[in-house]
């Protein structure tokens, strides 16, 4: 049984510690140091400003990790398609949109954060909307909302914070592996096959496209 069924969403306490969520976290902040990459475009879900990285290998690993836990918690078998990390920082936004079909079921993993002007009490978090009610869906490090990338119209306010601040979230992205896109192509994404997203396996860096 499908728990998503009904709201689209769950939240998962502490699906990973928050030991590695901290490790996780510094180890993007050092990568940030280092070998920044900023996000750019207008496409939905894109997050112009944003630090990012498209299926780094300690994410990919994660996405590994978890997946049998989510696969518990909501009943569904899943196989795995990639992971994207970012860092956002003052000033950024991610406008409210639907995820494309790669993201069938979908977990964004709060790693942690610094809020240089906020109370201790301030948490910056994803919202997402459950008919027309507008919810906020507060995590902790190690916790995760769970969701149907697809099918729920998610978001996150502008992060209106001082210079200093910014916080780590990573995103896993799956497929019902009994589902209509087990076997299938995203068309939405240049033909590219929804399974490891069109790669060899998770952990390798370039897809490989249909001709």
């Amino acid at each position: 049984m499908d728990i998503l069924e009904k709201d689209k969403y769950v939240i998962y306490e502490g699906l990973i510690s928050k030991d590695m969520a901290k490790i996780a976290e510094q180890y993007l902040l050092f990568q940030m140091l280092n070998f920044r990459n900023i996000e750019k475009g207008t496409k939905h879900g894109n997050v112009p400003g944003a630090h990012c990285r498209y299926v780094d290998s300690l994410m990919e690993s994660l996405l590994l990790h978890v997946q049998p836990k989510i696969e518990k918690k909501i009943g569904v078998s899943l196989i795995p398609v990639f992971s994207y990390c970012r860092v956002y920082l003052p000033g950024t936004i991610l406008r409210d949109h639907v995820d494309s079909s790669r993201s069938e079921y979908a977990a964004t993993l709060t790693l942690g954060w610094k809020y240089t002007d906020k109370p201790d009490d301030f948490r910056w978090s994803l919202h997402g909307y459950v008919g027309d009610e507008k919810r906020y869906l507060v995590c902790e490090p190690g916790d995760a909302v769970v969701y149907k990338g697809e099918k729920m119209l998610h978001g996150r306010d502008r992060f209106n914070v001082a210079e200093g601040s910014y916080h780590a979230q990573v995103h896993f992205h799956y497929v019902d592996a009994n589902g209509p896109y087990a076997n299938t192509t995203d068309i939405s994404n240049v033909g590219r096959i929804h399974k490891y997203d069109g790669r060899p396996g998770i952990g390798f860096n370039l897809p490989i496209f249909k001709k």
